[in-house]
């Protein structure tokens, strides 16, 4: 018994020692999906990633709420920054839906970390359309263009000048 524990020591330490090699880095990959631009002011931003959950509601088939983000980081900057945007939309064979609409969730929120304070910005939109190309029943890709002008809210109030949001993106409906 005491020459198997006095081979399983050694073996032990060399299994951990060849175990804890060292590697590069890690890197996590950069992830586009090549669905769209937002544009915001004038600013173009390329869509990184574009979702949608079905609304709770009687046309739910029909109904969608997006979630997109876009990358605003300019070549000087060094942080991110970046835009992500939250549109409902109750029925996407309307084809044209217009802003304000009651009882629609709609906010923009600018997240840049290049600035000492306030990263952070809510917008909420004040006019505008969204139009939408809806997928087959059976699925397939959506088309969505939005063209919104939005203000900043701060404490429940719209504050500042209003801006300019503009853009497209596509994604699969499954």
């Amino acid at each position: 018994m005491n020459r198997v524990s006095a081979l399983f020591l050694p073996a032990t330490v060399a299994l951990l020692l060849a175990a804890c090699s060292t590697s590069e880095d890690y890197m996590p990959p950069v992830y586009t999906c090549d669905c769209g631009a937002l544009i915001l002011d004038g600013d173009s931003m390329e869509v990184l990633g574009a979702e949608y959950v079905y609304l709770q509601q009687e046309d739910s088939l029909f109904s969608r709420r997006y979630f997109v983000t876009a990358n605003a980081r300019t070549e000087d900057e060094n942080a991110e920054h970046g835009v992500s945007l939250i549109l409902d939309v109750p029925n996407v064979q309307q084809g044209a839906i217009f802003y304000p609409m009651e009882g629609l969730f709609t906010q923009m929120d600018e997240s840049n970390f290049n600035v000492a304070f306030d990263t952070t910005q809510t917008y909420r939109v004040t006019n505008g359309v969204a139009s939408v190309v809806a997928a087959p029943l059976s699925g397939g890709e959506e088309s969505v263009t939005v063209d919104f002008l939005i203000r900043r809210e701060q404490n429940g109030e719209l504050v500042g000048f209003e801006r300019t949001l503009k853009g497209n993106f596509k994604l699969e409906i499954n």
